[in-house]
């Protein structure tokens, strides 16, 4: 099956066009990594290339120009010795690029070793022959080691134009500015063949840039891509795992308190019959995506009273709410208008934020469901007067983006190894009806989640109902 296919099967959610998504961090810190061992490659290549040079030099040309005997060989040797000075000076810029690279890793260190890679090639021959006043064009040079750098580091086209650039702009200044001469070149054609070699040099840079924009699009694609198969595999486990959570509790408490025959309550019937009801249309929503090779799962929207809602997601988690000692509070007015949303997807919302708040705090926790009217859409809070939420990340990231990141954890009491999809997974749900979602929390004072959602609007007041996306989740 194509990969593009295949990622079309797998999303769930309803997501923005790739181009407009930020890139995510496991893709930056992979591409960190990528840039800094090819980085090491090409400095290694580089600096074997050079070293050949010098040695052709040394071993060839200089022992032919000594052979011939003529008038000007003395000055033929003082270039020879010119560009072995050249060489050496490059292989000292390689050398200390690949002292950079031994520092910390981190993006400021790698982009420097990446611009130092350039300028000690292709930037530092430049400067030396401005000193004994000639501009140096040399186009097989500059081919080589831009195209090996393109070839070896297909990813951050950004940072191969600035070098590139770099590199130009340094010549312009020393023909435009100090007018300095090109070696080899009669003084009549120096300007035709300096802009000749800066047109035919730009149009080599746009295609070396060209492709590794593309290769690196089609990296970024295959990763994501990569992302969204993980991402599916785990949410599958972690929505089908409330439902038989839900039904084995019921069945343990029943153990327990039965004595020879078991009997059934009329309310427990119902629901053991409600959480494989969930079951089994989450596993159908799972095979409709797979054949009829729709892009995630249609939300099936209707009329949704939010009091009565909570009302029944409270009793089918009841006894795991008891099993931990607290308690849940539900103060959603009767008399709020109904929504307009997808009632396994939002349940699912309210199930993962409720287990949440049992995890990843001590038992006897209180559980606050509230909402608000406020204009066309319901403010829905969930609220815990738990220890809070601590920071999640220690990179300068906001816990309130991090915390809805996929795999993003918190500590856990008796779960330690849970995957941390379950808020990603709400977020991606809450943003398909067309909502916010965030947090506030605050170390020893609880955490608060809220989000919007759409007020149903009747079909004679559809002109004030708030325009939704497209709902596919």
């Amino acid at each position: 099956m194509p990969f593009s296919a295949l990622q079309k099967r797998l999303r769930l959610i309803q997501i923005r066009p790739q181009s407009t998504l930020p890139l995510s961090k496991e893709y930056l810190t992979w591409q960190q990594q990528f840039i800094q061992d090819r980085l090491r490659l090409v400095i290694w290549i580089s600096t074997v290339f050079l070293g050949i040079l010098a040695v052709l030099h040394l071993g060839l040309i200089l022992p032919a120009l000594n052979r011939v005997g003529q008038e000007d060989a003395t000055l033929r040797n003082d270039r020879i010795l010119f560009t072995l000075c050249v060489l050496a000076a490059q292989e000292l810029g390689l050398l200390l690029n690949l002292l950079l690279l031994r520092s910390p890793a981190s993006t400021r260190y790698v982009r420097l070793a990446f611009l130092g890679y350039a300028g000690a090639v292709l930037l530092v021959p430049q400067l030396q022959h401005m000193l004994i006043g000639e501009t140096f064009l040399d186009l097989g040079g500059w081919v080589i080691f831009f195209m090996l750098q393109a070839v070896l580091i297909p990813v951050r086209w950004q940072w191969h134009l600035v070098s590139q650039l770099s590199l130009l702009s340094l010549t312009m200044l020393s023909f435009f500015v100090f007018n300095f001469d090109t070696p080899g070149t009669e003084e009549g054609m120096q300007l035709t063949i300096y802009i000749f070699f800066v047109v035919l040099v730009c149009c080599i840079f746009f295609v070396a840039n060209l492709g590794v924009y593309l290769y690196e699009r089609l990296l970024i694609r295959e990763f994501e891509l990569r992302q969204q198969l993980q991402l599916f595999l785990h949410a599958v486990s972690h929505d089908l795992r409330n439902p038989v959570t839900g039904t084995l509790m019921l069945l343990k408490n029943l153990h327990r308190n039965s004595q020879g025959e078991v009997s059934l309550s009329p309310l427990m019937i119902g629901q053991m019959i409600d959480s494989q009801e969930r079951q089994l249309r989450l596993i159908n929503s799972l095979l409709e995506a797979h054949v009829q090779e729709v892009q995630g799962i249609v939300l099936q929207t209707q009329p949704l009273p939010l009091a009565p809602f909570l009302q029944a997601i409270i009793g089918d988690l009841q006894l795991q709410i008891e099993q931990e000692q607290s308690h849940i509070v539900e103060r959603v007015s009767p008399d709020l208008p109904p929504l307009m949303g997808d009632p396994l997807q939002l349940r699912r919302v309210y199930e993962n934020m409720i287990s949440n708040a049992l995890q990843y705090n001590r038992s006897g926790v209180c559980i606050t469901l509230d909402a608000q009217l406020r204009g066309r859409w319901l403010h829905c809070t969930v609220s815990d007067n738990g220890q809070g939420i601590g920071p999640i990340e220690s990179d300068g990231i906001s816990s309130e983006r991090s915390i809805f990141d996929r795999y993003s954890r918190g500590i856990s009491r008796r779960q330690p190894l849970h995957l941390g999809l379950g808020l990603h997974i709400c977020q991606q749900i809450i943003e398909a009806h067309g909502g916010k979602i965030g947090v506030d929390s605050q170390l020893g004072q609880g955490t608060t989640f809220w989000f919007t959602l759409p007020v149903y609007a009747p079909q004679s007041d559809l002109t004030a109902q708030p325009q939704l996306p497209k709902l596919r989740c």
